[in-house]
């Protein structure tokens, strides 16, 4: 059995974590963005972070964190 660790084999990020991505989203970009630009945005925040390089994202995590910031953008 190969009980190798791969760069992709990181822990998923806790619901904290995805509402702080969201934050800083905010923080960074403004609290008005559409789907895509945040999604840009995000990818942008991400890009040097090991194992969420660009191309790397899950889907889940990008629709995770749109949810959050949609929900809260007027909050921010």
């Amino acid at each position: 059995m190969d009980e190798s660790q791969y760069p992709n084999n990181f822990p998923t990020l806790t619901n904290e974590q995805i509402c702080e991505l969201a934050t800083a989203v905010c923080d960074d970009f403004g609290g008005k963005l559409s789907r895509a630009d945040f999604t840009e945005s995000l990818l942008m925040l991400l890009e040097d972070v090991p194992a969420f390089e660009v191309g790397n994202v899950d889907a889940g995590l990008i629709e995770s964190a749109w949810a959050t910031y949609s929900a809260r953008r007027f909050e921010f």
